[in-house]
């Protein structure tokens, strides 16, 4: 049976939130669809992976649910990007993408999107935060104007989740970055070159319930992750970006 979507989660020490994210998506209202959750295990060191592993025991009893679950497992961490790179290429929806597995974004905003973009294929659904958000969307704003002035795109909402797109796109994605938030904005500023459809949908991001940002609350971390996406902007700006999107990709 063909599998509607592919949701992936890149867990990094998110152990207390895997049973929280896997009952929320087993409440999503689907139909007839045929669906994946794609656990990406990045090189945790507390429980995450035994948390995946019981609700893969879970899911192999309600083999009728339309939800299959699937976990990557990477024994080191490969970063943000990474994760979410090793979970897109092991996907086999229709349509794929990524969220955060931090319980910020509600996980049917991912069904919601996919809803509202299938049947195309150039497109990339994605979600555009409208809460404020204190001083972490204060953080959002700077990158997103040294985004658009090193670039010279409007890069707004660069990092809201969700993300979705068909998945006859993702060979125009030949050099995801691994490293901190870069690849939210490299998905976003080669579908702007690509002349991609782009399809927002408002959603709320929520606080953290549990665990603790791996860079917002470690100074030397959260300069270090300002100073490196910066530089990786420049480079982005005079990097060879693949333009040969069609629809029969």
């Amino acid at each position: 049976m063909t599998i509607n979507f592919s949701l992936v989660l890149p867990c990094c020490n998110e152990e207390e939130n895997i049973f929280h994210l896997y009952n929320e998506f087993k409440t999503i209202p689907l139909s007839r669809e045929k669906v994946e959750l794609i656990f990406v295990n990045n090189g945790s060191t507390d429980n995450t992976e035994k948390k995946i592993d019981e609700i893969l025991e879970d899911a192999k009893s309600k083999i009728n649910s339309g939800i299959v679950v699937k976990k990557v497992n990477l024994l080191k961490n490969q970063g943000y990007g990474g994760g979410i790179a090793a979970g897109l290429n092991s996907s086999e929806g229709e349509y794929i993408g990524w969220t955060h597995a931090d319980l910020q974004t509600p996980l049917i905003d991912f069904y919601k999107l996919y809803v509202m973009i299938k049947g195309e294929k150039k497109i990339l659904g994605k979600g555009n935060r409208i809460n404020n958000r204190g001083f972490n969307g204060a953080i959002s704003r700077f990158h997103e104007i040294f985004a658009s002035l090193i670039l010279g795109k409007n890069m707004r909402e660069i990092n809201a989740q969700p993300k979705i797109f068909h998945k006859s796109m993702l060979g125009l994605f030949s050099k995801i970055p691994k490293q901190w938030t870069t690849i939210d904005t490299y998905f976003f500023y080669v579908c702007l070159l690509n002349k991609i459809k782009i399809v927002e949908m408002d959603v709320i991001f929520k606080s953290r319930a549990y665990g603790r940002s791996k860079w917002k609350n470690n100074f030397g971390n959260f300069f270090k992750h300002l100073f490196f996406n910066i530089i990786y902007l420049i480079k982005l700006r005079f990097s060879t970006i693949n333009i040969n999107y069609n629809d029969n990709n």
